[in-house]
């Protein structure tokens, strides 16, 4: 998997939908500038196929549910495959991280109870439980033991979403070779001739405006 730096703003200032920016995205993309994250070889990238996702959003303040074709991508030079995923995109998730985030927000900051938050955003409160134990531990292994009982929440939640996600999602793949609120663990490479795992993530290609 190569994971694509894609948000260079804050995400409050975010106004589109998940799906705009991930097609945004994929008009600009270019395989063959690509270095493999397995072999390190460059520009031997080619499209190998295509894999449609439903991803869950809140767009104008409404549930939204909007499909992505996920593009694939080959190394020529030791044949593993990738699957091209800007970082607005959780991997294995069926909810795009502004709505994950949004979901979240409402209960650290106390905007609405758990009930009126599940019953707004239309989940269940077991998967708003899920949400909620990932983002601590998430926040607990990003800041180690000492520093997160240190770290109030609600200021490690303001920090994610006032300033440029791009750098934390680098370095947060970058240390744990997954990505933040990644529920689902990576698959193992079963032999070297098979389409292997590798995610990694590239330096931004373009600016939102």
């Amino acid at each position: 998997m190569i994971r694509k730096n894609l948000l260079f703003i804050k995400m409050l200032n975010i106004k589109t939908s998940s799906k705009i920016l991930f097609d945004r995205f994929m008009t600009r993309f270019v395989p063959s500038k690509e270095t493999c994250p397995v072999c390190g070889s460059r520009g031997e990238c080619h499209v190998h196929a295509y894999y449609g996702r439903t991803i869950t959003d809140f767009v104008n303040g409404r549930r939204h549910k909007c499909s992505i074709s996920v593009m694939r991508v080959i190394c020529d030079s030791c044949h593993h495959t990738h699957a091209i995923l800007p970082d607005h995109i959780i991997p294995y998730g069926t909810y795009g991280l502004f709505f994950v985030l949004r979901v979240l927000s409402e209960h650290i900051f106390q905007f609405r109870s758990i009930e009126s938050i599940c019953e707004r955003y239309e989940i269940s409160i077991s998967q708003f439980r899920k949400w909620k134990c990932l983002f601590r531990q998430h926040k607990k292994l990003w800041l180690g033991e000492l520093e997160n009982l240190k770290t109030d929440t609600r200021d490690f939640m303001k920090t994610l979403v006032s300033n440029p996600y791009n750098g934390f999602s680098s370095e947060f793949i970058s240390h744990f070779a997954f990505s933040f609120l990644q529920s689902h663990k990576n698959p193992s490479v079963c032999c070297s001739e098979s389409a292997g795992y590798c995610q990694k993530i590239f330096l931004p290609d373009y600016r939102i405006t």
